[in-house]
C-alpha cells in the first residue's frame, strides 16, 4: 500500500491554510484538496508554527510544504508545483484614511512589515526611501500600524485582510493595488518528490480547466 505523501502547512496563515478544531482548512488548503484527488495523490496534513517550514522538510517530518511564495532565492532550495493562488504585497494603514496605491509614495514615512516572507527585501531593493521596520509577524506589524507607531503596513494582501478584519475590524484599510505579485505553491526540497509534483501539476492543471479553482476562489472570497 502507497504511503500518503506528508505535507505541511502554516497552523496559521488564513485565509489559505489554518488548524481549526482538529482539521486543516482554508483556500489553499481546498485547492491543494480538489488537485491532489485529481491526481490519485493521498495526503496527510501537518499543521506547524510558520517558523518551522523548512525544518519539517529538513528533519523528515514531512516530503512537501505549502503554501509557500515562488521566489528566486527559494527556487535555489526548492522545486515547486504550479502556482495554487495567486497573491500579493499591499500597503495597509489606519482607518479612514485612504492607503496609497505604490511604496512610492511613503517615501520618508515608515512602513512596517512581517520579518518572514519575500516583502521585506523586496522593499529593501526597490524602495529604499522608506524608512523599514521589521515586526515578528502579521500580528506584531498590525499592532504597530493600530497603536500609530507607523505610518502604514506592507503584508500579504489576503493574508492582512483576513488577519486585520479578525483582529481590529473597521479599524485598518488595505489597498487593492499589490506592489509585488506572489504565486504560492507546494515546496518539495530540490531534486525530490519529483513523480509527486507531477502527479500533482496534472491535478493542478485539471481542476483550473474544470472550473473548480475558480469554484473554490469564490467560495473563500465570500466569507
Amino acid at each position: 500500500m502507497t504511503k500518503p505523501v506528508r505535507i505541511a502547512h502554516d497552523q496559521d496563515f488564513p485565509p489559505f491554510a489554518e488548524f481549526k478544531d482538529g482539521r486543516s482548512e482554508g483556500l489553499a488548503v481546498d485547492i491543494f484538496r480538489a488537485a491532489a484527488a485529481q491526481a490519485g495523490v493521498d495526503v496527510k496534513f501537518l499543521p506547524v508554527p510558520f517558523e518551522q517550514r523548512r525544518l519539517t522538510l529538513q528533519d523528515g517530518r514531512a516530503d512537501a510544504y505549502f503554501p509557500l511564495s515562488i521566489t528566486p532565492e527559494r527556487l535555489r532550495l526548492f522545486d515547486f508545483t504550479d502556482a495554487l493562488i495567486a497573491t500579493g504585497g499591499s500597503i495597509f494603514v489606519r482607518a479612514p484614511s485612504v492607503p496609497p496605491e505604490n511604496l512610492s509614495a511613503l517615501a520618508g514615512k515608515t512602513l512596517v512589515t512581517p520579518q518572514t516572507g519575500p516583502i521585506a527585501p523586496f522593499i529593501q531593493k526597490t524602495a529604499p526611501a522608506v524608512k523599514l521596520v521589521v515586526a515578528t509577524d502579521y500580528e506584531d506589524s498590525l499592532g504597530r500600524l493600530v497603536r500609530g507607531e507607523v505610518d502604514a503596513a506592507a503584508l500579504g494582501y489576503h493574508v492582512g485582510l483576513c488577519i486585520s478584519e479578525r483582529l481590529y475590524p473597521a479599524q485598518i484599510i488595505g489597498s487593492p493595488h499589490m506592489f509585488m505579485e506572489l504565486s504560492l505553491a507546494v515546496a518539495v526540497p530540490k531534486g525530490q518528490q519529483v513523480d509527486v509534483l507531477t502527479r500533482l501539476n496534472a491535478g493542478i492543471a485539471t481542476i483550473r480547466a474544470n472550473g473548480t479553482w475558480r469554484q473554490l476562489n469564490d467560495r473563500w472570497r465570500g466569507r
